[in-house]
């Protein structure tokens, strides 16, 4: 029997075989690529891929504080790869990683941005090749849709269970531990304005250029903004695992157009200043970002009825922990007009949900004009690294 490489080799996936290895299509996304091992030739990767078990399990939306609970706890903790849906995680995650970036200092624009990728694997159970093979794919798809390079991309095979990791990073330009608006950095101008949403002389900072906590003003605005059009679905996401619902549908996110134009504007809202704090949401959805936010002295009032009526009237739950990438962000009630006028200039939907509520570090969710749950995050929120920390 020969030798196979999860990069290198062939895949035969389901019978059918895959017109390009996992080294190929990564490597099709780095600007000079990369050479192939010279210590082939392989033999191919044989795998199939592996139905999720039906639940019956019904979600509550009544139970709002027990599955925040839940989810922060997650979040706080190394995450396995859901591999029946490794696509869309796939996708989220490099969305994630890039939204993480928009908090920074400097100046810069999403097509400055590179991102660098980590596949931890263990290729033995039935199926997981198979995920990695898809999870390789929609990484490849996602990045190239976006425009964004991938700078560095490993494989690490493991015995324990499989990871996925994405960071992103400046691929040109400077990166800074402080912020002096003053000093210019030299760069190539030409390179800069191949692309209309890349900056010359792009600069990054590593320090936030807002905080990642919910300001004590109950005046302020919380605004929610969904960076993708798909619909709100619980497959792959943290409440799905953490209470074995095995929900069989997760969100498609594949709308980089759409990703690109929210970006745009967003970054030059924290750029500006008018961003008082914000949060990425990803992982354990808009509730994880809430819970995330608020603090011991501050906590938040949400209503999410606007929000549920523009998808269709959609569950509460879904609504608030399903992994859609976006951002909840904290304006200043007299910058409401400019942000709203900014936002529908590049026709990006956004959803004011609420305001901060100083005194308590409760979350009040509103998901009608009459119905209302609370979650108390007091033992939650303790060790929290803040969002997009180095």
């Amino acid at each position: 029997m020969g030798k196979t490489s999860a990069l290198y080799s062939s895949y035969i996936i389901d019978g059918a075989a895959q017109p390009l290895t996992p080294g190929q299509i990564l490597m099709d996304c780095c600007p000079s690529g990369l050479p192939l091992p010279d210590d082939g030739p392989f033999d191919p990767v044989v795998d199939e891929t592996v139905d999720l078990a039906p639940s019956t399990y019904k979600f509550d939306g009544n139970r709002f504080g027990e599955y925040l609970s839940m989810v922060i706890g997650k979040v706080l903790k190394k995450r396995p790869f859901p591999v029946h849906f490794a696509a869309s995680h796939t996708a989220g995650q490099i969305a994630r990683s890039l939204l993480d970036a928009i908090w920074l200092g400097g100046h810069f624009r999403l097509g400055d941005l590179s991102v660098k990728a980590e596949w931890r694997w263990n290729p033995s159970p039935i199926g997981n090749m198979a995920a990695f093979y898809s999870s390789v794919e929609a990484a490849g798809a996602y990045l190239d849709a976006l425009g964004i390079p991938l700078s560095q991309f490993r494989l690490c095979e493991t015995r324990e269970e499989s990871s996925f990791w994405a960071r992103a990073s400046m691929h040109e330009g400077t990166i800074r531990d402080s912020d002096d608006e003053d000093d210019d950095v030299e760069g190539e101008d030409g390179f800069f304005r191949e692309l209309p949403f890349k900056t010359v002389n792009p600069r990054m900072v590593r320090r936030r250029r807002c905080p990642a906590t919910i300001r004590p003003d109950s005046s302020d605005w919380l605004i929610y903004i969904p960076f993708d059009t798909c619909d709100f679905r619980l497959g792959g996401s943290l409440l799905s695992e953490a209470v074995d619902a095995r929900s069989a549908v997760a969100p498609d996110i594949s709308d980089a157009d759409y990703f690109i134009d929210c970006y745009e504007v967003a970054r030059e809202l924290v750029e500006d200043g008018v961003v008082k704090a914000g949060v990425t949401v990803c992982d354990g959805g808009l509730a994880s970002a809430l819970g995330r936010m608020v603090t011991h002295e501050t906590g938040a009032a949400v209503g999410i009825s606007a929000l549920r009526r523009a998808y269709a009237n959609e569950h509460p739950t879904r609504v608030l922990f399903a992994e859609v990438p976006g951002i909840l962000i904290q304006i200043d009630d007299a910058d409401y007009d400019y942000v709203d006028a900014e936002l529908l200039l590049q026709d990006v939907a956004y959803f004011p949900i609420g305001h901060p509520r100083p005194g308590s570090g409760d979350i009040s969710v509103a998901f009608d004009d009459g119905n209302s749950v609370s979650g108390i995050l007091e033992s939650l929120l303790q060790g929290q690294a803040p969002e997009g920390e180095d």
